[in-house]
């Protein structure tokens, strides 16, 4: 199985991509800057993609502006205003997160936004080179990742690894340390040489292609239900791991 994993940011300087073949137990990290064509060459060569990017708008906050263009009018807001917005600013998966104590940043209404219009582009490139893209991840060849929320899933600290501030450079190759320990040796030798002294793009990179190959077993919170599954095709859903490390590097 090969997977890739792709930690979308607006800037290509800025984005990581990894693959994994986990037959052959080689990481390879892609150079930067890393532009749509690339992204796009990796993922239609692999059989599973783990993208760090939200997929879709909440579907209240696109009839908002739909209506609000056409002078239709505003969504009343009966609550109080930062509960009553909640709809508008968060999805459906992230909503579910946030029950659990996860804080995913908002599409709608956070910078996040600007990354997330390069992956809309992204699934259309996608799309045109024959790779199925199924928001939700139920079927197709890519999933939403959330690399922070697997890490805290896995058991990890996932906060204060992104940077290069004082303390960061080395929380992060603790983090790929303990990760990578639990992938088996080959693979483990080759993610430790290929993550050594890296940033958290590529970090992510990593974690994403390790929940993409999780997705490919079965083994993330997908969306169940019919009506879960009608929403995450138009909004996206974030994808998290419901097996430790080592149960998917065994897979």
């Amino acid at each position: 199985m090969r997977t890739v994993g792709v930690d979308l940011a607006a800037d290509p300087a800025r984005t990581g991509l990894c693959e994994i073949d986990w037959a052959a137990g080689t990481v390879t990290c892609a150079p930067r800057p890393i532009d749509d064509e690339r992204i796009v060459a990796a993922i239609v060569g692999a059989d599973m993609a783990g993208l760090d990017v939200p997929l879709g708008w909440p579907d209240a906050f696109v009839d908002a502006l739909v209506a609000h263009r056409s002078g239709a009018g505003w969504p009343a807001v009966d609550e109080e205003p930062a509960e009553g917005r909640r709809g508008l600013r968060f999805r459906v998966t992230d909503r579910r997160l946030m029950a659990d104590g996860i804080r995913p940043l908002s599409v709608a209404t956070d910078f996040l936004g600007i990354v997330a219009m390069r992956g809309a582009r992204l699934q259309h490139l996608l799309t045109a080179a024959g790779v199925v893209v199924d928001r939700s991840g139920n079927t197709g060849r890519v999933v939403e990742a959330y690399p922070a929320a697997a890490l805290r899933t896995w058991g990890h600290q996932a906060t204060r690894y992104k940077g290069d501030e004082a303390g960061r450079p080395d929380a992060r190759q603790a983090l790929v340390a303990a990760v990578t320990d639990r992938c088996g040796d080959k693979l483990a030798a080759a993610a430790l040489g290929c993550l050594d002294g890296c940033d958290d793009h590529d970090l992510d990179a990593f974690l994403c292609a390790v929940v993409a190959r999780a997705a490919r077993l079965g083994l993330t919170s997908a969306p169940a239900n019919e009506a879960d599954v009608a929403v995450a095709r138009r909004e996206g859903w974030i994808h998290l791991p419901t097996a430790d490390v080592a149960t998917v590097a065994a897979g």
